[in-house]
């Protein structure tokens, strides 16, 4: 069966702020975790009123979204690295000078590397997306009943009829983008750009300051009371006991964000955070006796 070549598609306008799907995204979410079909079946009630509202926050949930991966990875690094930089050098037994110096300069050159190297990372994933973008929409322009062709297969592969297949998308190729951005997801398994998505040195920047925020827990935790006299093994423990805390908050906003439960998450990120603690400790205790007792008998 011959396929159609589409019409020139109309030039393409953004929409209005509010315009997208008839539903309460907040509401369909909480029916989906209470299992409660009629709540489900009300929130895709586009009569209901406040529906304006739901979707003019979208753009500002999405940038919030966006940055939750560079917030908790950033975070839980930062807070773990410090940790356990300061549990090895205690354990090794080293001055509490040293041992401020050690975890302050892996603070900040850590930092400073992990906040760049994300920028650049998802730099690099967002331009290798943007130029398969171009080149699905050059093709899509220049060699429309091939595209439209290639995708046939794709759905006969999965499932669809020849016929239905045809349809279905030679009527949507008169929706250029809509065609392209489908064709993206069902051709090479990637989201269409997304012109309000987090910019790479923004998501960079949210690394950095929370890797800071985070890393400086430990470090100002086993600082804080030495002005009292305290001991160095009681600034150790009140350096594990922040630790803890922080780390369990930091997993609870995880759980938060992702809608999941944020008691188990942040009882698993407290629990990723005592393993590493405790193998940096052992690790520095054990390094710094056999250091020790070779040159014992070197003596």
């Amino acid at each position: 069966m011959p396929l159609a070549t589409p019409p020139p598609s109309p030039p393409l306008r953004a929409s209005p702020i509010g315009m997208g799907p008839s539903r309460d995204l907040s509401l369909a979410k909480q029916a989906f975790e209470e299992r409660d079909i009629a709540l489900m079946i009300k929130s895709h009630d586009s009569s209901m009123g406040g529906q304006q509202e739901q979707h003019a926050g979208n753009i500002g949930e999405g940038l919030m979204t966006n940055s939750i991966k560079s917030l908790i990875f950033g975070g839980l690094d930062g807070i773990i690295t410090t940790f356990a930089i300061i549990c090895a050098a205690v354990g090794a037994d080293f001055s509490h000078k040293t041992v401020i110096v050690m975890a302050t300069a892996n603070l900040v050159a850590d930092a400073i590397s992990m906040g760049f190297g994300d920028a650049l990372s998802e730099k690099a994933e967002m331009d290798f997306v943007r130029r398969e973008w171009n080149r699905e929409s050059w093709e899509m322009d220049e060699n429309p009943d091939g595209e439209i062709k290639e995708m046939v297969e794709l759905y006969i592969e999965a499932g669809v009829s020849e016929k239905d297949a045809i349809d279905i998308l030679t009527t949507m190729a008169k929706y250029k983008k809509f065609f392209v951005e489908h064709m993206m997801v069902v051709e090479l398994g990637m989201m269409a750009p997304n012109e309000n998505e987090t910019t790479p040195w923004t998501k960079g920047a949210v690394t950095f300051i929370s890797f800071v925020l985070f890393g400086s827990v430990p470090l100002i935790s086993y600082t804080l009371f030495e002005a009292y006299g305290a001991s160095q093994g009681l600034l150790f423990g009140m350096c594990c006991f922040f630790t803890m805390i922080a780390t369990f908050a930091l997993g609870a906003v995880k759980g938060r964000l992702a809608s999941t439960s944020t008691l188990a998450s942040g009882a698993l990120m407290m629990s990723n955070g005592a393993l590493a603690a405790a193998t940096a400790y052992l690790l520095g205790w054990g390094l710094a006796s056999a250091v020790t007792a070779q040159h014992s008998s070197c003596n």
